[in-house]
């Protein structure tokens, strides 16, 4: 009999209910005496969390001086907030992308990224009508029986055009940037922000930790009829990005669809109205990131690690470890990974139903994923073979894992069902900016009761 989730699975879903236009290298590793949780590591004497930093060697984020965000803020640079402006104020507003001043920033309850500075509440309709846009002539212009636009090639461009500027409208107001030396905590077990993109962009040093970030809903997705045979809706928005950034560690937080998980998504051309991107992207020659002990679910495209094919400046970075956490009900890409070297290792992972599912790890271009010690619950229907999916790669080291807790050698069971697209059995590679792994057996009982927002003190 399969293992099924109990009610401690269940995600809370974000109070925000979204507006859609149309309503629609390396010292040895730590003893294993030590503990495989970073806060005994990483927090400070005192036990203020906000000025925790990473252990050191807990993951590639360790390595080249490690990961310390903004434990040396000044008291001037401490904010404790309570509302959407305030945590934008307290980051910097729309200088923190290049700020590197140090700084804590505390969130306290639920915040809203819809909320403007006067108090009120703007929405997907405030910003079309802000760029005099309708995402319902946008979705108008094309015919799904022909394939072809309905008007003409110039009228098209001008719609997107129009789009482009609402979706500019509405970054201003829900994506905010995390500048350099900052570290990004939530108060207690009820911190959340909901309907924004946090974006650590040409940063280096910064940790979130014990943050509910929920629903970077798109107001306005994008057809592109080339992407599959039948087409996609894409959307821009991450509940969290990391670009062009160095030493970055998320850990301990809960990122989710909100109330617009997969199954909730309303289809239109015959494709679900995609409003959502990924959970957790690392892109665009990222590099030395920790991912530990978050939960991420209920979600499609969960991790992407690497931007395009094409992105050859991508090589020597992307270096990135992912232990403990918990991916629940997730569709895809966990992680799906070009070029970098990525340690996934005592991680758990639950499925409660086939439908909607895809694949865990996928091998990408010049991809070096090592894949250890995890612990796998597939629902009924859903293939084994289907854990390790090809996108371009070589190889895959894959070792000391298990599904419904039997030992199973995943490679093996993809290259037997994909003959055509094997995959070779080694990576390259060694990880060795790891704390103690984990028994296979002993993941989901540490994870469970660690992992997410609200279980750090």
């Amino acid at each position: 009999m399969q293992w099924q989730p109990t009610a401690r699975t269940t995600l809370p879903m974000a109070a925000l209910t979204s507006a859609l236009v149309l309503g629609l290298a390396a010292p040895a590793p730590a003893s294993p005496a030590q503990s495989a949780d970073p806060r005994s590591a990483g927090s400070p004497r005192g036990g203020d969390l906000g000025r925790a930093v990473l252990g050191p060697t807990d993951g590639w984020a360790a390595a080249d001086g490690g990961t310390t965000g903004g434990s040396a803020a000044t008291a001037a640079e401490v904010h404790h907030v309570d509302s959407w402006p305030e945590f934008q104020a307290a980051l910097g507003g729309a200088d923190a992308r290049g700020s590197t001043t140090p700084r804590i920033v505390y969130v306290e309850g639920e915040l809203d990224a819809f909320e403007r500075a006067d108090g009120t509440r703007a929405s997907c309709d405030d910003f079309a009508a802000q760029a005099g846009f309708s995402q319902a002539d946008y979705i108008a212009a094309f015919d799904p029986v022909t394939w072809d636009y309905t008007v003409t090639p110039d009228e098209m461009a001008a719609l997107q055009d129009l789009q482009d500027a609402a979706a500019d409208v509405q970054a201003m107001q829900t994506q905010q940037h995390i500048g350099s030396n900052t570290t990004v905590i939530g108060v207690g077990d009820d911190a959340r922000i909901v309907g924004a993109n946090l974006r650590i962009r040409d940063a280096d040093d910064v940790i979130v930790r014990n943050l509910t970030v929920s629903d970077s809903t798109d107001c306005f997705p994008e057809w592109d009829p080339s992407d599959t045979g039948a087409g996609n809706w894409n959307s821009r928005y991450d509940n969290i990005s990391i670009w062009t950034s160095t030493h970055v560690w998320i850990d301990h937080n809960t990122l989710d669809s909100g109330d617009l998980p997969p199954s909730e998504l309303r289809t239109v051309y015959g494709r679900p109205y995609e409003v959502h991107d990924g959970l957790l992207d690392i892109t665009h020659s990222s590099d030395l990131v920790t991912v530990s002990y978050n939960v991420l679910g209920e979600h499609d495209k969960t991790m992407l690690i690497g931007s395009s094919d094409s992105r050859t400046d991508d090589r020597g970075t992307l270096r990135v470890s992912i232990h403990h956490n918990w991916f629940q009900d997730i569709g895809q890409r966990a992680p799906r990974v070009r070029y970098g070297q990525v340690h996934v290792y005592n991680n758990l992972y639950t499925q409660t139903q086939a439908e909607g599912f895809s694949y865990y790890w996928g091998a990408g271009r010049e991809s070096a994923l090592y894949v250890e010690n995890n612990d796998l619950y597939l629902a009924d229907g859903a293939d084994p073979a289907d854990v390790v999916a090809y996108w371009g790669g070589t190889a895959i080291t894959e070792t000391g894992n298990r599904v419904d807790r039997r030992a199973v050698d995943l490679l093996a069971l993809y290259n037997a069902a994909n003959p055509e697209q094997p995959l070779l059995d080694d990576a390259g590679w060694t990880p060795q900016w790891h704390d103690r792994i984990q028994p296979v057996q002993a993941v989901r009982a540490t994870v469970r009761v660690k992992a997410g927002a609200g279980f750090l003190s």
